[in-house]
C-alpha cells in the first residue's frame, strides 16, 4: 500500500475524516499457539533513510493563533518532560481551518492503559507541536469511533493516538524508519506502507500526516489485534 492523499495524515484538507488515532479495549495476551506480532530489527531494508523538513515555528505560532482553544492552552505555559507519557494526535480544527498540520498534545489517564488498548486521546490537552518524538510507542484506535466514523454515522472527534514516552527534539531529528499512516475509512488500525497492522513500536517520530517507526516494531497477528466494529469495511493485513 503506497502512502498517498486517502491516508488520514492526509495530504489535502479534504481527506480529514477524524482527529488520528486511540482505543478502549484491552488486547488480550496470546496464547502459546498464537503469533501475536512480527519484530522487525533495525538492520531492515524497510528502514528507509528520510529528508524532511519541519514548518517553521513562524507558521505553527500563526496557525495556532488563529484557534481560540490554542491560544488558550498555550497560555497555561505546560512544559513536556523527558520521558512522559502523552498521547498524540493530529489537530483537523488548525488544519482544516490554516493547512498547517499541528499535533495535540494529551495528558496520560492512566499509567499503562496504553499499552493494552486504551489511548490517551481525551486526556487533558498540554501543548501543540509540529514535530513529537516518542519511544515504546502503542497505536491505538477507538473501534466504535473508528466505525462511526467509516460509516457516516458520526462527525470527526478524536478517536486515536499515539501513545509514548515523549523525547526532546533537537538537531538530530530523524524521519527514518517504516512510515505509518492511519485512515478511518479505510483500515481500523494504524498500518505500514503495505497495510499490515501495527502495535508498537520502540521510537517514532510523528510529523504532518504520517509517524516514522525505527528500532522494534511489533505487529499484530490476526488473534491478536482489537477487534472491528460495525459494518465498516477495513483493508488491514496481517503477518502470519
Amino acid at each position: 500500500m503506497n502512502a498517498s492523499s486517502d491516508d488520514l495524515w492526509p495530504t489535502t484538507r479534504d481527506d480529514f475524516t477524524g482527529d488520528l488515532f486511540g482505543a478502549q479495549r484491552e488486547v488480550p495476551s496470546p496464547s502459546k499457539a498464537d503469533k501475536p506480532f512480527e519484530i522487525i530489527a533495525a538492520s531492515s531494508q524497510l528502514f528507509k533513510k528520510r529528508t524532511l523538513q519541519p514548518e517553521s515555528m513562524d507558521v505553527i505560532i500563526k496557525a495556532l493563533g488563529t484557534d481560540a482553544v490554542a491560544r488558550r492552552i498555550l497560555a497555561k505555559g505546560e512544559t513536556l518532560a523527558t520521558d512522559q507519557c502523552i498521547g498524540v494526535r493530529l489537530n483537523l480544527n488548525v488544519l482544516k481551518s490554516t493547512g498547517v498540520a499541528v499535533h495535540t498534545i494529551h495528558r496520560a489517564t492512566s499509567t499503562d492503559g496504553h499499552t493494552k488498548g486504551r489511548g490517551f486521546y481525551r486526556g487533558e490537552v498540554l501543548s501543540y507541536q509540529p514535530v513529537v518524538v516518542l519511544r515504546d510507542v502503542y497505536f491505538n484506535v477507538h473501534q466504535a469511533g473508528r466505525q462511526g466514523i467509516a460509516s457516516g454515522t458520526m462527525n470527526k472527534h478524536p478517536m486515536a493516538s499515539c501513545d509514548g514516552l515523549y523525547q526532546p527534539t533537537d538537531e538530530t531529528l530523524t524521519f527514518d524508519g517504516v512510515q505509518l499512516s492511519f485512515n478511518p475509512k479505510r483500515e481500523h488500525l494504524f498500518v505500514d506502507e503495505d497495510g499490515f497492522a501495527v502495535q508498537y513500536a520502540q521510537e517514532v517520530t510523528i510529523m504532518g500526516h504520517r509517524a516514522y517507526a525505527r528500532k522494534t516494531i511489533r505487529y499484530f497477528s490476526q488473534a491478536t489485534a482489537p477487534e472491528k466494529a460495525g459494518d465498516a469495511p477495513s483493508c488491514v493485513r496481517f503477518k502470519s
